[in-house]
């Protein structure tokens, strides 16, 4: 019993320092999502970074991520894996799009860290 209380106890620490978002795009080849990240201060930690990931389980299209936040942006697809950015504090900026016609899933792993501790993490959806 012991056993399972920590192993219980074990997961749900570990679950409170990721976040997870998923979305559909619709079949037009246009279709974007628009998002964005805050990371905020919690107490005294102040993030210097955000680590962001995106995955798809649909073959094709393809999807791709671009993170904004003030004069920097990058692009991220499935096949990078995830990324730290280091961008400090405030709002990252993010499109979800595609290279073609059809439906597509994704999902996408976000956080906001100091020095590797958790700080406050928020996302919306435009």
């Amino acid at each position: 019993m012991k056993r399972f209380i920590f192993l219980m106890l074990a997961g749900l620490s570990f679950n409170s320092f990721a976040h997870d978002y998923s979305g559909v795009l619709p079949a037009e080849a246009s279709a974007t999502d628009f998002l964005a990240v805050s990371c905020d201060a919690d107490g005294d930690m102040i993030p210097d970074k955000m680590y962001f990931k995106i995955s798809s389980s649909d073959a094709m299209p393809l999807i791709s991520a671009q993170v904004a936040k003030g004069n920097f942006a990058t692009t991220i697809t499935p096949s990078r894996g995830g990324v730290e950015i280091y961008q400090g504090q405030g709002q990252y900026r993010i499109t979800v799009d595609k290279n073609g016609v059809g439906i597509v899933s994704y999902s996408i792993e976000y956080h906001c860290e100091s020095g590797g501790n958790h700080t406050e993490t928020t996302i919306t959806r435009y």
